[in-house]
């Protein structure tokens, strides 16, 4: 950490460096918490809540799962600082922005997702008792309870991905959109059952044409609510702008009236 200021060059290069890094690191660790967060109380949910209806998830479908999660975390990681220092910093009031934010989207994704497609899935079932202890066995509400868990997934980590102005954006992040478009491609051959083996590998059973239209529109609804929530925190809890950054301009200012 003293190397920056102990080198011995002619510029401030080495502390601006340090400083973007630094910051560069520090919003990459907020948004790992915030995606953790928001990844644990879905588990959370359907470990707890799904798990009195019999709703399990397969060996296969949780290794998938498991794999996605992985690849995410490892290219959210991998993006690199912009090579520019900005003049804005960090979210100053982490707490508030953290709380709101992971509260609004665990919210908004429960209300779109799992009351409305596993209750809607439940018609479809025969009234049967499925004990929580037994066996797993594939049934329409496990099999919309893994795409819903996967269509969180998808847009937890997408919404949540923070780059400009300190970080690359999804774009320019090529790794993290390749996993996050392949995700979504495996999202809708899954729902939209192009490829029957692969249900069938997955031990998914065909759902309804109904359920099947409304699971796509239900998942583009909740990303794009949740991106709206995500924007208007960060609009309504901005990074400051350190005070002299504005005294810079205005003496810029002053000085090309001068020279004028």
């Amino acid at each position: 950490m003293a190397s920056p200021f102990t080198a011995k060059h002619a510029s401030v290069a080495p502390t601006t460096d340090i400083i973007r890094q630094g910051r560069s690191t520090l919003v990459t660790t907020l948004q790992m918490f915030k995606i953790l967060g928001l990844n644990c109380l879905a588990t959370a949910y359907v470990l707890s809540v799904m798990h009195l209806d019999g709703v399990k998830l397969g060996d296969i479908q949780a290794t998938i799962s498991g794999v996605f999660t992985a690849s995410f975390f490892l290219f959210i990681s991998h993006a690199r600082p912009l090579p520019t220092l900005s003049a804005e910093r960090p979210h100053p009031n982490i707490f508030s922005y953290v709380f709101l934010s992971l509260l609004g989207q665990f919210s908004l994704s429960t209300c779109f997702s799992w009351f409305s497609s596993v209750k809607e899935a439940q018609k479809y079932m025969p009234d049967e008792c499925i004990e929580p202890d037994s066996n797993f066995y594939p049934n329409l509400v496990n099999t919309v309870s893994y795409m819903v868990n996967m269509m969180i997934q998808v847009a937890t980590f997408a919404v949540n991905y923070m780059g400009h102005p300190f970080n690359q954006s999804i774009t320019e992040n090529k790794p993290f959109l390749y996993a996050l478009l392949a995700a979504v491609g495996f999202f809708t051959v899954i729902t939209s059952m192009l490829f029957r083996d692969l249900n069938d590998w997955l031990k998914l059973v065909p759902l309804p044409k109904g359920l099947r239209d409304k699971l796509l529109i239900w998942a583009f609804l909740m990303f794009l609510v949740c991106y709206m929530w995500e924007r208007l925190l960060r609009w309504a809890f901005p990074g400051r702008i350190p005070s002299w950054k504005r005294r810079q301009k205005l003496a810029v200012a002053n000085l090309e009236k001068k020279r004028v």
